[in-house]
């Protein structure tokens, strides 16, 4: 005569055979991290140049001062990309960028980062409020700036000026976005460097 177990125990022997079938399927893909670069060549330094640049501070909005990169789905509503992460705070490595791409411009013999002294002798700040700095609903990639540079020992502010430019990134993917963000600051970069005297 055969002998069947108990449903209670063929349910629990059930269960202990796909459980880590199960586990080994709800386990989330590991985060990725990025960071934006430096993307200028560098350029030879100005003959003569002496000039020290401070930048920063860089300003950018509360969405965007998250760990998760944000990008739009529509004009009023944002999405988080779970999973893919700044390597560090968004705003330092906005100001770690522009301070690379300043340098490579060739129109310092030093640069600082905010805060400095008045000890670092200072000669031109570059402060840069950032309203828009990510991937749209329509793919493109938007950034959008207010910057001034302002002459460090009187407080005056010599050139001013918005930038907002857009840029189709190569791919759809999250780092085809970060790279084209890259571009963007470079592109500002310049921008910014055709007033430092």
């Amino acid at each position: 005569m055969r002998q069947t177990l108990p449903m209670h125990i063929r349910a629990g022997v059930l269960l202990f055979l796909i459980a880590p079938l199960m586990a080994a399927c709800s386990t989330p893909a590991p985060d990725r991290y990025y960071l934006l670069s430096a993307t200028l060549n560098p350029a030879a330094p100005v003959a003569g140049q002496g000039t020290v640049i401070g930048i920063g501070p860089v300003t950018i909005p509360s969405h965007l001062d998250r760990s998760m990169i944000v990008s739009r789905s529509s004009s009023n509503r944002l999405e988080v990309n779970v999973g893919h992460r700044w390597a560090e705070p968004l705003d330092e490595n906005i100001n770690r960028i522009l301070l690379e791409n300043i340098d490579h411009t060739g129109k310092a013999v030093r640069l600082e980062t905010f805060p400095w002294t008045s000890r670092d002798g200072v000669d031109w700040q570059i402060v840069v409020d950032i309203d828009r700095f990510e991937r749209q609903a329509d793919g493109k990639v938007l950034l959008a700036a207010r910057w001034k540079l302002v002459a460090f020992e009187s407080g005056d502010i010599t050139a001013s000026n918005r930038y907002e430019k857009v840029v189709d990134p190569k791919n759809t993917d999250v780092e085809s976005t970060v790279s084209a963000m890259s571009d963007l600051l470079a592109d500002m970069s310049v921008d910014i460097a055709k007033y430092i005297p």
